[in-house]
């Protein structure tokens, strides 16, 4: 685990609780994506590393681009609060964690699906609907295509793995047979 992540997650947990009591956490986790990206952007990222700017000029700027997505006050105080702790730049892990806590809030869980050809509606219907029942949450398919596979599909749901390629297959005999 990264200690970015470590220290992203009090912050992404007291925003979560935050929009959670106020029941904005669709507002919140835009919010906190487009911060995210203001962040990454080259110049943004130069003006907050550069030792010569002040955690009051970096609140100015975010808030300036900020202000119009309402709940000012609160953007405000989340701006200046990572400003002055000189963690601006830890928005994105921020982000990703407040993603995964407001996923496990609703009970949505993105799959990722590597598959050699196009999935059929009919197909992509079927593993959302056995997925769903099995991980007893809301599925969303995030379909990939993967020539090197061979054949078959490779799905990821979180730490759960499912290897149908050819690909995979042929490396599991290999393996058997080399034992």
């Amino acid at each position: 685990m990264s200690d970015m992540t470590t220290i992203a997650r009090p912050y992404a947990k007291a925003i979560f609780e935050h929009a959670l009591a106020s029941k904005q956490l669709a507002g919140w986790s835009i919010l906190l994506h487009d911060l995210s990206q203001a962040v990454l952007h080259p110049d943004a990222r130069r003006f907050v590393e550069n030792p010569v700017t002040t955690s009051e000029q970096q609140s100015q700027l975010f808030c300036s681009v900020f202000a119009k997505q309402g709940n000012t006050r609160e953007i405000e105080n989340l701006i200046a609060l990572l400003a002055q702790n000189k963690r601006l730049s830890l928005l994105p892990d921020i982000s990703a964690q407040f993603e995964v806590l407001r996923a496990e809030q609703e009970k949505t869980l993105i799959v990722t699906v590597n598959s050699f050809s196009t999935l059929t509606q009919a197909q992509q219907q079927e593993l959302t609907g056995s997925l769903s029942q099995r991980l007893q949450r809301r599925i969303t398919l995030d379909v990939n295509i993967d020539k090197s596979l061979l054949g078959g599909a490779v799905i990821r749901a979180g730490d759960l793995v499912i290897d149908g390629s050819v690909r995979g297959k042929l490396n599991k005999l290999g393996t058997d047979l080399a034992a």
